[in-house]
């Protein structure tokens, strides 16, 4: 993803004549624009300056949001330089990180639609998001998983499992 429109310095200018041009059109006067709306103004000529030292390396979201640029102001600058159209919901759920106990939470959801299957290592790990070395100790700690052979593993159901057990 790369800039659709240019950020230089003389841009930059522009856009702040512009904004307090129009605010003071509304105002009357530049020392009766409300402090909100100067804010609103300094937020987003800070939104392009950022912009503009971004390379279009990863994504614009991300790189507005480590400089503390609100949602609403990040899916306007985004969607008129980037030419991406977002919304303040699309901001937040791109930037929502994936909680460790979530991915497990997910991984384990998965395992019991696929009960005694069996799976390889490299296959889980896949699956479940995790390193290698993660994944393989909790494949060795899970009862929902029971080692087959080296690098093979069925999918067990823990309760059912237990019963058995206890039949017997």
């Amino acid at each position: 993803m790369a800039l659709k429109k240019k950020i230089t310095e003389t841009h930059i200018d522009q856009v702040n004549a512009m904004m307090w041009q129009e605010a003071e059109l509304e105002y009357g006067s530049k020392f009766k624009v409300p402090s909100e709306k100067a804010y609103a103004i300094s937020t987003k000529l800070r939104a392009l300056y950022c912009l503009q030292g971004w390379e279009g390396k990863g994504s614009p979201v991300a790189h507005l949001v480590f400089y503390n640029i609100p949602e609403d102001v990040i899916a306007d600058v985004v969607a008129e330089y980037c030419g991406v159209d977002l919304d303040v919901e699309d901001v937040q759920s791109e930037l929502k990180t994936e909680k460790r106990a979530d991915k497990w939470d997910a991984f384990l959801r998965w395992s019991k639609s696929h009960l005694f299957e069996q799976f390889t290592t490299e296959e889980l790990t896949e699956l479940s998001g995790f390193s290698y070395p993660t994944t393989l100790k909790y494949l060795q700690t899970s009862p929902s998983f029971r080692k087959i052979k080296k690098g093979l593993w069925e999918v067990r159901d823990p309760k059912a499992d237990k019963e058995n057990d206890k039949a017997s």
